[in-house]
């Protein structure tokens, strides 16, 4: 029977399927979208994500084949799609503080809204430099740091020492441990660093600055969480509109109250060159703004959520 809208709440699944286009479904499988389409299963094709960011009651909702207007206030701003592969539609601008970052050129970025990515990803020097801007550190630099505070005497004798990475930090007794990686990282970084024969003192000047060197595997960055009510507000023109997000939005917090994590909802993400440069507006952007697939119409929606 056809139904004018099908309603799940999201957390019911492990994840949600087929809901890009069949020109990038894996060997040519249908997605399961389309066959409620085609069996006439939901009214209209088009579907809309509610994320519920607060951490309190339903997690959200996602409803198949129309729109829930309880979740968003306000109109709905358009913009049609450039790709029928991903979500994919231009972006006018990225703005921070209302200051435009010229970060867009005359045609526009090309973003993607995607459920599937938890953050916002943008191009590596895009998010080193939003993160910049707004104090971010890398988690791994905050570990690196607190591991050098306590145990630099015994890495500089490592060093002199010529043990290899594992051997250090296991004498340290960091391996096997939470720790043990991170030690080995700083080990192995410094050696790239640090020419043959060098004295105890110049070990000493690197490691102190070594932390800030080091890759970040996931580029996870976090702030400190006194400041995040005095940050400002990173915006994304779409369609002529502009989207804020506002700090509370794009930073997430994670642990008990006196011992909470305040991560950056930016993470940078170079993409295959058949591919990038895209923008992600993931799950930070979609939790603030109601989001409608309208594959009818090869268009995606936004609306400030409710």
């Amino acid at each position: 029977m056809q139904q004018p809208g099908i309603t799940f709440a999201v957390g019911q699944f492990d994840g949600i399927l087929g809901m890009a286009f069949k020109s990038i479904s894996v060997d040519g499988v249908v997605p399961p979208f389309y066959n409620l389409v085609a069996q006439k299963l939901v009214a209209n094709n088009i579907f809309a994500f509610w994320l519920n960011r607060s951490n309190k009651g339903q997690g959200g909702e996602l409803t198949l084949g129309g729109i829930d207007k309880s979740h968003y206030t306000g109109d709905i701003t358009y913009v049609k799609l450039t790709n029928q592969t991903y979500w994919e539609f231009a972006l006018d601008d990225v703005t921070f503080a209302g200051q435009s970052l010229k970060l867009c050129p005359s045609g526009g970025c090309r973003a993607i809204a995607d459920t599937g990515t938890s953050l916002i990803a943008v191009p590596s020097k895009v998010a080193t430099y939003i993160n910049t801007k707004i104090g971010a550190t890398g988690i791994i630099v905050n570990e690196c740091e607190t591991l050098v505070s306590q145990y630099e005497d015994q890495l500089i004798q490592a060093i002199i020492q010529d043990l290899d990475p594992q051997t250090a930090c296991t004498n340290i007794g960091l391996c096997p441990g939470g720790s043990c990686g991170v030690c080995q990282l700083i080990l192995s970084t410094l050696d790239n660093f640090l020419p043959s024969n060098t004295s105890e003192t110049f070990i000493r000047v690197i490691l102190d600055n070594i932390c800030r060197a080091l890759p970040s595997p996931n580029g996870e960055a976090s702030v400190d969480c006194s400041v995040v009510s005095k940050l400002p507000n990173i915006g994304f023109k779409i369609n002529g509109k502009q989207f804020d997000l506002t700090p509370e939005q794009y930073i997430l917090k994670t642990g008990a109250a006196g011992a909470e994590i305040c991560l950056s909802g930016f993470i940078g993400l170079d993409l295959p060159p058949n591919v990038g440069p895209l923008l992600i507006l993931g799950d930070v952007f979609i939790g603030a703004y109601y989001t409608v697939f309208d594959g009818a119409n090869s268009r995606v929606g936004f609306a400030t959520a409710a």
